[in-house]
């Protein structure tokens, strides 16, 4: 079922996106103010991965420069804190989230 909030993924530290929503489960997309994440790996080096810079927060008074984190997660509902955010994303800002949504952005 489709879903569209702002809410605090208490989980992995960060602000999520959900958009779907299934049983006990949530889908969602991380906001993060690096530019960069590293995902770590058992053997071998860490995988650098670049974030998609947003041209403006969710949140109308937050300034400066956040990113959308390429990858989607599916977490229990429980991880999420109780509020829910009214923001809203910027126009410029809808295609780079749809296309993570169909995990079809382009990775450099």
């Amino acid at each position: 079922m489709a879903i569209s909030e702002f809410r605090y993924n208490k989980k992995r530290k960060h602000y999520a996106y959900i958009y779907k929503q299934s049983k006990s489960k949530r889908r969602n997309i991380l906001i993060s103010s690096k530019p960069t994440m590293t995902k770590t790996r058992v053997k071998g080096k860490p995988i650098i991965v670049q974030n998609v810079r947003l041209y403006r927060h969710p949140n109308p008074k937050k300034e400066g420069t956040f990113y959308l984190i390429p990858e989607t997660y599916n977490d229990e509902a429980r991880s999420f804190g109780e509020r829910v955010y009214d923001w809203n994303w910027d126009i410029n800002d809808k295609r780079k989230v749809k296309r993570i949504k169909k995990h079809r952005l382009r990775r450099n």
